[in-house]
């Protein structure tokens, strides 16, 4: 991965240093953001469903023209996807330990956040001319950062006896990195010389492993006992379409 992200970034930088930089155009855009597949799943029965719900997209690319229908583009993805809170909620209750006697409803507490995911992918673009709107057509890949949703479930034993004790559910790591690839489609509508407004679609692949582990601590008098009851992974297959609008600024 070290050796694909420095080609990546050594092509950038050999771009950048041949190319004219009055040819450049550039654009923000931001809408909305769809899971599919196992990304939405919420069946007990997939370990890699994702509980991932629609989100917000942000979108900035940088393009530079090779030909009248070819360019080089980069782009920075932002996204991020709500997570269904009582399904995953439903998972995490599910699977509590067997060692675990959860027998007051009032000892569990959940928390959680949305999925985020942060992309920096690179590629052709190819662009027909219909009259003055330009349709574009693209291809990119690139590295993925995912933010994961930090799901825990915690588990207080209610009793007071002298050994309390609370059992937890929880994450083991907070990021992961992976590839990615987007692909889609945009619409420039000229407004001025140098200003389009521009309409895309995008649908964008990649992954995030998940490892989650299950501990019950007790305390012991003045002392605290650890116990690892648990552990596992999940692989989520990342699977988003975005359907962005923006503005397209060309500095030539």
């Amino acid at each position: 991965m070290k050796k694909t992200t420095f080609i990546i970034l050594l092509l950038l930088i050999s771009l950048i240093t041949k190319a004219q930089s009055d040819n450049w155009y550039f654009s923000f855009s931001m809408g909305g953001s769809w899971p599919s597949g196992t990304f939405k799943e919420t069946s007990l029965a997939n370990n890699n469903s994702g509980y991932a719900q629609k989100g917000f997209a942000l979108l900035l690319d940088a393009t530079y023209p090779l030909s009248n229908h070819w360019g080089l583009k980069g782009s920075v993805l932002i996204n991020t996807n709500s997570l269904d809170n009582v399904a995953m909620e439903g998972l995490l209750r599910n699977r509590i330990n067997s060692d675990v006697s959860a027998s007051n409803p009032k000892g569990l507490s959940y928390t959680a956040n949305p999925w985020l995911w942060n992309a920096l992918v690179v590629g052709p673009v190819f662009t027909l001319n219909i009259g003055p709107i330009f349709w574009d057509f693209q291809l990119q890949g690139g590295l993925n950062l995912t933010s994961l949703p930090q799901q825990k479930l915690q588990y207080n034993d209610q009793n007071l006896t002298a050994n309390k004790w609370f059992y937890t559910d929880k994450n083991t790591t907070t990021s992961n990195l992976s590839y990615g690839i987007l692909t889609g489609t945009a619409f420039r509508f000229p407004i001025s010389e140098r200003l389009n407004l521009k309409a895309g679609l995008n649908y964008y692949l990649s992954s995030a492993r998940i490892k989650y582990e299950q501990t019950r601590v007790s305390q012991q008098g003045e002392s605290a006992l650890i116990e690892t009851l648990g552990s596992g992974a999940s692989l989520i297959p990342l699977k988003i379409v975005t359907a962005t609008i923006g503005f397209v600024y060309y500095l030539n």
